[in-house]
């Protein structure tokens, strides 16, 4: 079987009311534009009937690939495994919930054909998701500069097109802690964002909440960046800084005849300041230390139950 023209890989929990939708949109968008294409839909051992809905469309859509896993992964690592199963020159991901639009796709696939230097685009829009939310983007955009170098004013979304090589590259990455966006950028610098439409979700409610966009920041953090550590050791040195600058002024005042003060307070101050620092970095030490036992003891990336479509 020939490889197609483009990929789409759709990661889905809880997704079976929009998937006949979203497939089918895609199969109208894609046969619009005289494109061949295959649509790879991983099921993260989703509770619902999920897999029914994908056993049922794999019947009418033969372009569809249908994965289902064993166990739920998370969505950066069941999008790696629709990455690692698609076989398009281009390939792009998706949400599940439609908000995404099919449409706006050949945007992404226009960029990309016409710019040949550019190895991925990231569709964008304005944003406007309610005050904790836009809180969220804005910090989660911060440390995407400061961790990775992200220009200011780029923006990651989940709406991706990406060349053969990158996808290769991430796929090859082999880490059991994956982080997209800030993957994306170590494989390749030349991305640029694209504006597109942006819909509400049309089914149900989101999977998304505060807690997960708090575990979201921490783990784009922490899982992908050495940047907390750097901010401690660099504490650390201005402490000690603070501290020797502090001690020659009291020797001063003790040269000078000066009556040194109790610092009965200022001693217990520090102390507890600096034990509650030195605590502090001892937690996130133990987290490094936890990722770094995940990736050594190499764990399966995913772990499939059964597979469906394109002739697999």
């Amino acid at each position: 079987m020939s490889d197609p023209e483009v990929s789409i890989v759709v990661p889905t929990y809880r997704g079976a009311e929009s998937l006949t939708e979203l497939v089918d949109r895609l199969a109208s968008t894609m046969g619009e534009r005289k494109l061949t294409h295959e649509v790879v839909i991983v099921n993260d051992a989703s509770p619902d009937n999920t897999w029914e809905i994908l056993r049922k469309l794999s019947e009418s859509y033969p372009e569809l690939v249908a994965i289902d896993l064993l166990h739920n992964h998370g969505q950066a690592r069941a999008t790696i495994c629709g990455l690692a199963h698609a076989r398009g020159s281009f390939v792009a991901t998706m949400d599940d919930d439609l908000q995404h639009p099919p449409e706006e796709l050949p945007k992404l696939i226009d960029v990309l054909e016409s710019n040949p230097a550019l190895d991925a685009v990231v569709g964008t829009w304005p944003r406007d998701e309610g005050l904790l939310r836009n809180i969220g983007s804005r910090v989660h955009s911060m440390i995407d500069r400061i961790a990775y170098g992200t220009p200011r004013g780029f923006h990651h979304t989940a709406y991706r097109l990406m060349r053969r090589p990158v996808v290769d590259a991430i796929v090859e990455h082999g880490t059991r802690t994956p982080v997209m966006s800030p993957l994306l950028r170590q494989v390749t610098s030349q991305i640029a964002n694209v504006p597109v439409a942006h819909h509400g979700r049309a089914h149900g409610d989101s999977n998304f909440r505060f807690g997960h966009g708090f575990v979201t920041v921490f783990t784009n953090l922490f899982q992908a960046s050495t940047l907390p550590l750097r901010i401690l050791s660099r504490f650390g040195l201005a402490a000690a800084a603070l501290a020797t600058a502090l001690g020659l002024v009291l020797v001063g005042r003790w040269v000078a005849g000066a009556n040194p003060p109790p610092g009965w307070l200022s001693s217990f101050t520090a102390v507890v300041f600096f034990g509650g620092a030195s605590l502090f970095g001892l937690g996130l030490l133990g987290e490094y230390v936890h990722l770094i036992m995940r990736e050594v003891r190499q764990p399966p990336r995913w772990s499939i139950r059964s597979m469906i479509g394109s002739g697999r």
